[in-house]
């Protein structure tokens, strides 16, 4: 995965999720972000990071963290073996452009508790 542009955040998630943000907002991967998703999230990064693009694309759920300010995109995949549930969380800069600042796997348990909390949101393009 190189830096850049790697997605946006499209009209679709800006209404589900009630968002104050221009519509087509880009989303950046920096470097400084690909080397803490390889440092904190080593073997997700490994399985995932090149399929950021498509989470931010296509992600069954989305979220807002309810005390990081963050938005979540999750995206479920599913091998021979179990279901995963890949989160990318996108925070923005100071200067206010956004960046996917991580990338990891969430438990079944945490991911029915946010569902239960309402804090996930089914995406649907309209």
């Amino acid at each position: 995965m190189k830096p850049g542009k790697v997605g946006k955040i499209d009209d679709a998630v800006i209404s589900i999720l009630r968002l104050s943000l221009d519509p087509d907002t880009p989303i950046f991967l920096g470097k400084t972000n690909i080397e803490h998703m390889k440092k904190e999230h080593p073997e997700v990064f490994a399985k995932y990071g090149k399929k950021i693009p498509e989470i931010l694309n296509n992600p069954d759920y989305v979220a807002k963290h309810p005390r990081k300010d963050s938005i979540q995109y999750i995206k479920i995949y599913y091998d021979e073996k179990k279901q995963e549930n890949v989160l990318v969380a996108l925070r923005a800069s100071a200067r206010g452009i956004c960046y996917a600042r991580s990338i990891y796997t969430i438990t079944d348990e945490k991911f029915n508790v946010y569902q239960s909390a309402g804090t996930l949101k089914k995406f649907k393009r309209k």
